[in-house]
């Protein structure tokens, strides 16, 4: 029997929260000529990341030795909005701790606002917020975002990171601006990190204590005993990630390899009724 459900690339997140995705907003008219687009003062002293949305689960990043070597370029691509008005040119750098580094440059708007830089699986124009956004940086509407900005809480692994945007802040006073929180510029991340496992290859194993929940096929049918191919895990209650792994024939550290925003509780359980992805291609 097929199940339907909602997933952003097949990612696992808590149950209840949701993203809410509102229509694109452009500051200008259609038909409105585009301003040069010009820059503005120097970079904040006050830019700082903002919290990483939480309930006081973790979502621990793969334990994993340094996936290309320091000053390394791994992605590169310009945000930019709808209307062309707003942009910021982001290259992300392998640094010396194991992690990834977003270098900001070229930011430029005719719309002096506060702003955010943020890194996300997924995004569209006039999408709202995301609690899986990462390295959530913002500025005052008279500043330029910082030079660099740390892009650790990705793991050493942030290719699931697929897109960067910005997103306009409240100056205290937004009734004039319906596009505050709301995607305004996007740019799409194309990553050059190796595959840590080329050839992990996932097996169906039999539910068992501590993985006792539903396991479904490409096609969103519920595979039966251990016949078929899994691409999706919904979880049990009482489920650890574990036995979540041997069941499917693979390592804990292969299990969050694919699911790198795996939530769990106890650093153990894996919260009831999310999803586990257990295909590569849709990390």
């Amino acid at each position: 029997m097929g199940r339907t459900r909602a997933r952003g690339a097949a990612a696992v997140a808590l149950v209840g929260v949701s993203t809410l995705l509102l229509a694109g907003c452009s500051l200008f008219g259609d038909d409105a000529p585009l301003p040069a687009p010009t820059g503005h003062a120097a970079p904040s002293a006050s830019a700082t990341p903002g919290p990483v949305g939480g309930s006081g689960d973790t979502a621990q990043p793969v334990a994993a030795p340094q996936a290309v070597p320091a000053d390394t370029v791994v992605a590169e691509t310009d945000a930019v909005s709808k209307t062309g008005d707003t942009s910021i040119h982001v290259r992300v750098v392998a640094n010396d701790h194991g992690t990834f580094d977003a270098q900001l440059s070229d930011y430029r708007t005719t719309q002096p606002q506060p702003m955010s830089v943020q890194f996300r699986r997924t995004a569209q124009y006039g999408d709202g917020g995301d609690t899986e956004a990462v390295a959530t940086t913002q500025w005052d509407a008279d500043a330029q975002p910082p030079a660099t900005v740390s892009l650790s809480d990705g793991g050493p692994y942030p290719d699931w990171l697929h897109t960067v945007v910005l997103v306009p802040q409240s100056d205290g006073d937004d009734s004039a601006r319906p596009w505050v929180y709301k995607v305004l510029a996007i740019g799409k991340l194309s990553w050059s990190i190796p595959n840590p496992d080329p050839d992990l290859h996932v097996t169906l194993g039999a539910a068992r204590p501590g993985a006792y929940g539903y396991a479904f096929d490409a096609a969103d049918e519920t595979l039966r005993g251990t016949t078929g191919t899994p691409v999706s895990y919904k979880v049990n209650e009482g489920d650890d990630q574990s036995t979540i792994a041997k069941r499917f024939g693979i390592t804990v550290d292969q299990l969050r390899w694919l699911n790198p925003t795996m939530q769990t509780r106890g650093n153990n359980w894996v919260l009831a009724g999310s999803w586990i992805n257990l295909d590569p291609a849709s990390r």
